[in-house]
């Protein structure tokens, strides 16, 4: 019987010499072909951003373990304009992306053909897609579970999505096992268990995402973000002038950020800041991009200021961000907004937090 290897896994790319293209991942787009794609709201909201199921930060790493006490590590590196380097997941590294035009979908560099296409969609429930059309290497994947209750080493997760792969058979040959035949993801985590071609599972013992690290360590400082809402609408500008000054009845939504540090430890800890401005927010595009922070429209004191929180205790802050970027233009789109303390570089570590939301101008 001939045996036909795999060549390169269908999520391992071999990085090209030039490496990826992040302008032509500006207008990628997620064809479907599949008609039954769910298109209700819930499904294309912020809720299923890419960035969200697999969250792109530099430095983020997640290692698992399977039953036979088999380790593996993943990490990113060289993240920005939206790319990331995705590192143990295969023999090699491949670069994902999040495109501009397809939020919801997980992209992937293919080297061979320069560009990008569809990897991991996480917006479309009842679709299924292919990766690749030569049989052994190719692929179908779909949505095989949602919510499903997962159990692992670092904690059990109950927001997760599941996408199952099927490789393409050959009527000829016997195809080497895939890389993976599924993959289970947890909201604000990224990937938590898989099952690899061979049926070996793993599942998730720990993971540092945006600097913080899963489990949560016990006796540690953490932090919860909220906002107002979900979802904002600004309106833009109607009037129009041939003078000066020129009014404008422009409204730009504003979200209200509760932001809220827990000191889980022991003992007593303490924060101190160069001025009374103890907290920030940035705004975060989907894009990995700092479109605006809070302190660049906001007037600090110059006084010496600090934070002590005893054991148990909590601290609550508060704050109005107009949803703008720096050059006062209405944001449009999904986004995160991620807050953090800002104490001076000699005072201890500070947690940060996260929150997406989606925001439209409406015509």
């Amino acid at each position: 019987m001939t045996i036909r290897p795999i060549a390169a896994s269908f999520v391992a790319l071999v990085l090209a010499a030039c490496g990826p293209d992040a302008a032509m991942l500006v207008d990628a787009q997620d064809v479907d072909t599949d008609d039954a794609i769910a298109t209700t709201e819930s499904e294309l909201t912020t809720s299923s951003r890419a960035g969200l199921w697999f969250p792109m930060n530099e430095g983020n790493s997640w290692t698992f373990e399977s039953a036979s006490g088999t380790a593996r590590t993943m990490r990113l590196s060289s993240v920005g304009n939206g790319m990331a380097e995705l590192s143990g997941m295969a023999s090699g590294s491949t670069w994902i992306g999040v495109s501009a035009s397809s939020a919801n979908t997980l992209m992937q560099w293919d080297s061979t053909s320069a560009t990008w296409r569809s990897w991991l969609r996480f917006g479309f429930a009842s679709s299924t897609w292919s990766l690749g059309t030569e049989v052994c290497t190719g692929a179908k994947l779909r949505r095989s579970a949602t919510g499903a209750a997962v159990s692992t080493p670092a904690g059990a997760f109950t927001d997760t999505r599941t996408i199952s792969i099927e490789q393409l058979p050959s009527k000829t040959a016997l195809c080497a096992p895939p890389a993976f035949n599924e993959l289970t993801f947890a909201a604000g985590v990224g990937l938590v268990a898989f099952r690899t071609g061979r049926g070996e599972r793993f599942a998730l013992k720990s993971a540092t995402v945006a600097g913080k690290r899963v489990p949560v360590a016990s006796g540690a400082v953490t932090a919860s973000l909220t906002l107002d809402k979900t979802s904002y609408v600004s309106t833009p500008n109607t009037i129009r002038c041939i003078t000066t000054p020129c009014p404008s009845n422009e409204v730009t939504a504003v979200a209200k950020a509760t932001f809220t540090v827990t000191n889980g430890a022991a003992t007593s800890q303490t924060w101190t800041f160069r001025s009374g401005c103890q907290f920030d927010v940035e705004l975060v595009a989907s894009s990995g991009l700092v479109v605006k922070r809070l302190s660049d429209e906001r007037a600090c004191t110059m006084a010496l200021t600090s934070v002590t929180l005893a054991p148990g205790q909590s601290r609550t802050w508060t704050a109005d961000v107009s949803l703008a970027d720096r050059d006062g233009l209405q944001l449009d789109g999904s986004f995160s907004a991620r807050a953090r303390l800002i104490p001076s570089s000699a005072a201890g570590s500070a947690p940060i937090a996260a929150r997406g939301f989606s925001v439209r101008v409406q015509q």
